[in-house]
């Protein structure tokens, strides 16, 4: 397993909005440009409706890359895919609250076969009973801030409520667990998402991949939007 050296705040790159006709040239550049890890969306065409990605590029990028990569499975009866993405090469597998039936056994089921698990919400889901207890088992939360699996969407502002109030629960806990924001990172929300609680950004189309500047480049753009000081 590769881990994620996380140095907040970071960005990491969505490989489903990557231009996929020129998926390997994508990939060696992000290598290059200081990105802390992939994120590799896959979606059931159930938990929401588009087909994205799947296992077969995973298993075509993974000995191509360094990086550690993040699988993030939007689908419903996750146990059915981690033993897949894990032996194919995913070192964090997120999974959602909203799709498990015992979100322990399904943590307990993703480090048997060596990958960490990652806590996710989508947009729409505020922090349930239980976050703190299930925060607990993994090295960061993952909020989406749009639905998965569409590119370009507008950042869904009740995310950000929820993000704030994750932090806070986290902070009266005593707990500094991560929160990954993903869906329309880009300059112009990435500070507001910040102040809100999170520190690791999912760069996609408006953020990591604008055309008009190298990726390395719109790492820096983005993270320098962040005025850390006002937090």
């Amino acid at each position: 397993m590769r881990k994620v050296t996380l140095n907040p705040p970071c960005v990491s790159a969505s490989v489903s909005c990557m231009d996929l006709l020129h998926l390997r040239e994508q990939i060696l550049e992000t290598e290059q440009s200081d990105i802390s890890f992939f994120h590799y969306d896959m979606v059931d065409g159930k938990f929401n409706q588009c087909f994205i990605l799947g296992d077969t590029l995973l298993e075509m990028i993974r000995p191509e890359v360094t990086l550690p990569i993040e699988a993030h499975l939007a689908a419903y009866d996750p146990d059915l895919y981690v033993e897949r993405f894990a032996k194919l090469g995913a070192d964090y597998i997120a999974v959602h609250y909203e799709a498990m039936e015992h979100p322990l056994k399904t943590f307990e089921l993703i480090r048997k076969y060596g990958a960490e698990p990652i806590l996710a919400f989508k947009c729409d889901t505020a922090p349930p009973e239980d976050f703190l207890s299930l925060a607990k088992e993994v090295p960061w939360i993952l909020k989406l801030t749009v639905n998965p699996g569409f590119s370009g969407q507008t950042m869904q502002t009740n995310s950000l409520e929820h993000i704030k109030e994750m932090r806070e629960k986290l902070s009266d806990a005593g707990l500094s667990t991560s929160i990954q924001a993903d869906g329309n990172v880009n300059p112009s929300t990435i500070d507001t998402l910040y102040k809100s609680g999170a520190d690791i950004f999912t760069g996609g189309t408006s953020g990591l991949f604008r055309p008009e500047h190298s990726i390395k480049e719109n790492r820096e753009i983005l993270l320098s939007n962040i005025n850390i000081q006002t937090k």
